[in-house]
C-alpha cells in the first residue's frame, strides 16, 4: 500500500472531532420516541416557533463529515500493482479499524446521563462513501422504517445491517468490503451495551 498522508491525517483530524463540540449549549438530548413525538411529529402542547431543530449544525455537517472522513481514508491508502494477498488485506484491515475508530469517537458518551450519542447522520454518510447506491439505499429505508415502527434507534441499526446483508450478498463482491459495512452499523449498537447506556440524539429547542 502507498500512504498519502496528508489525505489519512486530514480524515483522522475531521473524523476525531467529537460531536459535543459542534452542540450549542442549548440542545437537548432525547430517546427516539421523544424525538419521534415531540419533534419530527410536531407535539401540539409545544409552540412550533420553539422547535428549531433544523438550526442544529449538526444535522447538516455530519453526513458530510462522515462521507468526507471515510472518502479520505479510502484514498489515502492506494493500492500497490501485483500487491500479495496479504498486503491487500493488511490494508482493507487498517481502513476498516480507522474507520471503526472515528464511528467510536462520533458514538458521544455522556457518562454521568449514561447516554450515548446516535451518531445517525455521520453513519449515514460513511456509508454513502463506502457502498454503492444499491446497497446503501435499501439500508436506509429500512433502517428508517424499522426505527419509526419499533420506536427506537437500535432496531434501526440492526435492521439496516441486514438490508446491507442481503442487498451486499448481491451487489458487493468483496467480502471484507460487506464485512466492515456491517461493523460499522452493528459498532454503535455494541458499544450502547458496553456502556450501559441508552440511545440519544441532540436536538435544539
Amino acid at each position: 500500500m502507498i500512504p498519502i498522508w496528508y489525505m489519512l491525517i486530514l480524515g483522522l483530524l475531521l473524523g476525531f472531532v467529537p460531536p459535543r463540540l459542534l452542540l450549542q449549549p442549548d440542545c437537548r438530548y432525547l430517546s427516539f420516541e421523544d424525538l419521534w413525538s415531540r419533534v419530527l411529529r410536531r407535539d401540539p402542547t409545544l409552540k412550533a416557533r420553539r422547535i428549531r431543530w433544523w438550526r442544529l449544525p449538526l444535522l447538516w455537517i455530519d453526513p458530510v463529515r462522515g462521507y468526507m472522513v471515510t472518502w479520505l481514508l479510502l484514498d489515502g491508502l492506494r493500492p500497490v500493482q501485483k500487491a500479495s494477498s496479504g498486503m491487500i488485506y493488511g490494508e482493507i484491515g487498517l481502513t476498516a479499524v480507522m474507520l471503526l475508530t472515528v464511528l467510536k469517537v462520533q458514538t458521544g458518551h455522556r457518562r454521568q446521563e449514561r447516554e450515548s450519542i446516535a451518531p445517525v447522520l455521520f453513519l449515514g454518510g460513511m456509508l454513502v462513501a463506502f457502498l454503492p447506491w444499491t446497497v446503501w439505499a435499501p439500508a436506509f429505508v429500512l433502517g428508517v422504517a424499522t426505527a419509526i415502527a419499533m420506536n427506537g434507534f437500535t432496531a434501526g441499526f440492526m435492521f439496516a445491517a441486514f438490508a446491507v446483508i442481503g442487498a451486499g450478498y448481491i451487489y458487493i463482491s468483496s467480502l471484507f468490503n460487506l464485512a466492515t459495512a456491517l461493523l460499522l452499523l452493528v459498532s454503535p449498537i455494541l458499544l450502547n451495551w458496553v456502556r450501559n447506556t441508552r440511545f440519544v440524539a441532540p436536538v435544539r429547542f
